[in-house]
């Protein structure tokens, strides 16, 4: 039974380089790279919505120290079930297929707006408009 809930599902998604990406080359990166952008086209094919996307470049180079993540982004999904399915995507083992997971590290939170926060500065918990 599937139940519709007046405010959308979020995902925060945080990344971090692996040592596969830290040691390629700049041929190698923009495979790994156009790779990413096709696993993320993926997700937005899933029912899924780029909300923003964050890179830590400006305190930050290398892979992380402290704060263990380079990279952020936050999306909106159709159901919380869906995460094992984007996760997949980065650990698929077929030939002639780039194993995101050998160059990024992923992490996911996932959950429902603070809906009373949003209203006192005055949003209103709607989604986001998906691209034309």
């Amino acid at each position: 039974m599937s139940t519709t809930y007046p405010w959308p599902w979020r995902m925060i998604v945080r990344g971090a380089f692996q040592d596969a990406w830290s040691v390629a080359d700049q041929s190698e990166k923009n495979e790994v790279f156009a790779a990413l952008k096709s696993t993320y086209a993926q997700w937005v094919d899933l029912g899924c919505t780029l909300v923003a996307t964050l890179d830590d470049e400006l305190s930050m180079v290398g892979q992380p120290g402290s704060r263990m993540w380079n990279f952020y982004s936050i999306w909106e999904v159709p159901d919380p079930a869906v995460v094992y399915e984007l996760m997949n995507l980065f650990r698929i083992e077929d030939p002639g297929t780039i194993r995101l997971d050998r160059y990024f590290k992923l992490e996911t939170v996932v959950g429902k707006p603070i809906v009373g926060v949003e209203q006192a500065v005055g949003l209103t918990p709607a989604r986001a408009t998906p691209p034309t």
